[in-house]
């Protein structure tokens, strides 16, 4: 999986049981949305999602979107329907949402089952649970469909008992960016549950992208676009950049000032990423 085929700055979701919000996961912008037969679809209607939401993936998108669904726990009974069913369609979803991952064998048992049928499903990786924290890096290098490591923080807060707020949540995203990074995954961090405090949405999604996260979910279209903002570098950065590569590259030592900053190779390494990344957003 070349994780740079795609953007994936955000991800919105949407119950697998509201089949018109096809439209809306394709009208909101989102770089992709997720049909969600887990934690949005109750018990009872399980298998009522799947009949609903797996038809749904015959329809082409308009726009470059990623469209996934959510399956349900692995380990239970609704898991296996849900594996059965994704295997044995003629037209898949371009991913499939793992919710409680734990191990790496939970994810290769995924994608042995998907795999042989659609090679190019993708697979994004929830990690809600210690243990799946404590198994986060081997995880992420469990199958070459990976394309994503996924920190769902609303069940691992409940789980500890935490309260959501950065501070609370700092340990838990380090490590998922550290295997993410090392695995060369992208890194999505989880919703901001207040979708009319922009300012809030803003201050946190800034500090997860400098923590080295790649994109944040949504479960409210109006925040995409601010997502998308701060995951895009804007003007300034690349040109800031631009300048360190070539004040390096031009030094006869390998060191060198730029807007006052000391800077040397291991700068440029910063600067690549920004660019890089800018490249993949199409805005270089």
């Amino acid at each position: 999986m070349n994780r740079k085929d795609h953007n994936r700055r955000s991800i919105i979701f949407y119950s697998a049981l509201e089949p018109e919000r096809w439209e809306d996961g394709i009208a909101s912008g989102a770089d992709m949305f997720c049909l969600d037969m887990e934690d949005s679809t109750v018990p009872a209607r399980k298998q009522e999602a799947r009949e609903v939401c797996l038809p749904l993936f015959t329809r082409a998108a308009e726009r470059p979107v990623l469209r996934t669904v959510r399956m349900n726990v692995i380990g239970t009974d609704e898991a296996v329907r849900d594996m059965l069913a994704i295997a044995d369609l003629a037209a898949p979803p371009d991913g499939v949402v793992i919710p409680k991952v734990e191990s790496a064998e939970q994810v290769q048992w995924v994608a042995g089952i998907l795999a042989p049928r659609h090679p190019n499903l993708e697979l994004i990786v929830l990690i809600e649970t210690q243990r799946g924290l404590a198994n986060a890096r081997a995880i992420a290098k469990a199958a070459p469909q990976i394309s994503t490591l996924f920190l769902g923080y609303a069940d691992f807060s409940g789980e500890i008992g935490s309260d959501m707020s950065q501070g609370a949540l700092h340990h838990l995203r380090s490590r998922i960016v550290l295997a993410a990074s090392e695995a060369g995954l992208d890194a999505m961090d989880g919703p901001f549950f207040q979708p009319n405090d922009t300012a809030g949405l803003l201050e946190e999604t800034k500090a997860v992208a400098a923590m080295g996260f790649t994109g944040k979910a949504s479960y409210d279209a109006q925040q995409i676009p601010h997502i998308h903002g701060v995951f895009t570098p804007d003007e300034e950065a690349i040109d800031y950049a631009r300048r360190v590569k070539s004040a390096v590259e031009a030094s006869p030592t390998g060191a060198a000032r730029v807007d006052g900053k000391a800077v040397n190779k291991a700068n440029v390494k910063s600067a690549d990423i920004v660019l890089e990344t800018a490249e993949r957003r199409g805005v270089l």
